[in-house]
């Protein structure tokens, strides 16, 4: 994957999972496929002009599909809400669940890790991790136990997403910039 990148969302795009039955995948993104058991870690550096409610970029891991038939994710780095850029992570099953965090600035660098599996080779968690002072300095902010109970192919990425519009009518883009990509 390339170093530096820009994805652009158009409005009503997103990676989101809500009872009863709304289940959205649509948001553009540029992924890596690898096997479960070869990822070890993802960082990248997000920044845009965050105008729009839940205007949102960052990582994205999508898991091996469930037995269920769905597809697993796990979403980490910055969505516009309350008039300002949050940390944001939101990791689907069945449904998804979001958590967010206020930031200081537009730009933020994100990282998600697996700890090494256990001795059956499964079992390993995925961390989620703000970096900051030039990544001297990991400050853990999510932990998912679930990421990895099941191996398989796997994508790993960045994305961006536009989920509301300012209007009927209105399809201006989010333009998202990513930079220091590692994905290993």
């Amino acid at each position: 994957m390339s170093s530096i990148i820009q994805l652009k969302a158009k409005a009503i795009t997103d990676y989101w999972r809500k009872p009863p039955s709304r289940d959205v995948s649509d948001a553009p993104k540029h992924t890596s496929q690898l096997s479960s058991d070869a990822f070890h870690k993802a960082t990248v550096t997000v920044s845009a002009s965050w105008t729009r409610l839940y205007d949102q970029g960052g990582l994205i891991i999508l898991l091996p599909t469930s037995a269920g038939g769905k597809r697993f994710w796990v979403k980490a780095g910055i969505e516009f809400v309350g008039g300002r850029p949050n940390l944001s992570v939101v990791t689907a099953r069945e449904w998804a669940d979001w958590s967010l965090h206020p930031l200081d600035g537009d730009s933020v660098t994100i990282q998600i890790e697996r700890e090494p599996p256990l001795e059956s080779g499964k079992g390993s968690s995925l961390f989620v991790y703000v970096v900051k002072d030039n990544q001297c300095e990991e400050l853990p902010v999510r932990e998912v136990t679930w990421a990895f109970e099941q191996e398989g192919e796997i994508e790993v990425g960045v994305y961006a997403a536009r989920p509301t519009k300012l209007k009927e009518g209105d399809e201006d883009e989010l333009v998202v910039n990513f930079g220091d990509i590692a994905i290993g």
